[in-house]
């Protein structure tokens, strides 16, 4: 309904939360009062006639709403209001008349903060206001424009920052060393310059919201694919019972390092590694390693109870028994985590019945995210 009923009222801001909606005007609200309250004193301490600028408020919007704005940064709204209001005394003293220094004063201050990198919307404010007051004295620039812009800041800096925003928020250097970052940086600039209009975001966070954009489309192509689309059907595995010569043979001779242990009904119960032959026996790989492992299994582990196999020649003695499965219609985003975080290498699936009917490996993986982004 609201999508349908205000889209001619300025831009979409329904996707901020209402906990940031308030956090920004609870800022704006401690920002604004604590810098009047100690530019009132100030102002009492030093006589002065005004202690407050109008356009703080709309400072503060920035300051608090996009703590992450260029416009919004300490100097934007320092060097901002300060030239600002330098420009709009120097037109009062030279122009006089309001109806010629208020539009001159909003439009040199518009190239002054352009000159000065510092562009600061509110600022031009504060040279119309400056212009229409007829306000001569260049103290003024001093007290409250520039005192006021440091105490709203000081009070920007503190607040954001516990409340897990960060500021000031500095773009990331040139000379980051990131393949990446670089070769998105020229293509971001390539495009601004075509666009040839300022834009209210950072390089960093626009190079930022450009890579989450793109890493959510892969996910969106990801989702489509099932694990049974990507995985290896004939899979080579091993009953519990199989003898260890079997068991290194085959690996050995296919140039694999894990096989699944199933049972009579195809349900995998363990999954037999290189790692499993080392860990259960210390030696080399070399001279008839399958005699030397049998002799450590049968001198060694006798003792072990709880085994799928009574016999110490089989797989069912050595193998791990915590084995990661997946269903085969699980979705492929579901990899991801077992195999950055969890670090595994190799992966069983699994058919309605818990019944072994593929794997899937890493190369399989990464053959899936290439194949969806060439789509």
């Amino acid at each position: 309904m609201k999508k349908t009923l205000f889209p001619y009222f300025g831009q979409d801001q329904t996707n901020v939360s209402q906990q940031e909606r308030f956090r920004a005007a609870g800022g704006a609200v401690v920002g604004v009062l604590f810098t009047m309250l100690v530019s009132r004193y100030l102002g009492g301490w030093m006589g002065a006639r005004d202690w407050a600028m109008a356009s703080l408020g709309a400072s503060a919007l920035l300051v608090f709403v996009l703590p992450s704005s260029p416009m919004a940064q300490p100097w934007a709204v320092f060097g901002g209001n300060g030239i600002s209001a330098v420009i709009g005394i120097a037109c009062v003293n030279l122009l006089g008349n309001p109806m010629m220094s208020a539009p001159v004063a909003v439009g040199l201050s518009i190239l002054g903060m352009f000159v000065l990198r510092c562009l600061h919307p509110p600022a031009a404010a504060v040279a119309m206001i400056t212009a229409l007051g007829s306000i001569g004295n260049f103290e003024y620039a001093f007290f409250p424009v520039l005192t006021d812009s440091l105490l709203l800041i000081t009070a920007g800096f503190i607040y954001n920052n516990a409340t897990g925003k960060k500021y000031p928020n500095f773009p990331a250097p040139y000379g980051v060393k990131d393949e990446n970052f670089t070769n998105k940086s020229r293509d971001i600039d390539a495009v601004l310059s075509r666009y040839n209009q300022v834009i209210d975001i950072n390089r960093s966070d626009l190079a930022e919201l450009i890579g989450q954009v793109e890493m959510n489309a892969y996910e969106n192509k990801l989702e489509g694919i099932k694990c049974s689309e990507i995985m290896t059907p004939e899979v080579r595995c091993l009953d519990v019972s199989t003898g260890l010569d079997t068991a290194w043979k085959t690996l050995r001779d296919n140039h694999i390092k894990a096989l699944p242990v199933i049972d009579r009904n195809r349900r995998v119960v363990g999954i037999v590694t290189l790692e499993d032959f080392l860990k259960h026996a210390d030696i080399d790989l070399h001279n008839n390693f399958s005699q030397l492992v049998k002799g450590v299994v049968r001198s060694g582990l006798k003792g072990i109870g709880n085994t799928l196999a009574t016999n110490p020649d089989t797989v069912g003695q050595i193998m791990t028994k915590k084995v990661r499965v997946i269903s085969e219609s699980r979705n492929v985003m579901d990899l991801v985590d077992v195999f950055h975080s969890q670090g595994h290498h190799h992966l069983p699936v699994i058919d309605a019945n818990q019944a072994l009917v593929g794997i899937i490996t890493q190369s399989d993986f990464v053959a899936a995210i290439e194949k969806s982004l060439s789509r």
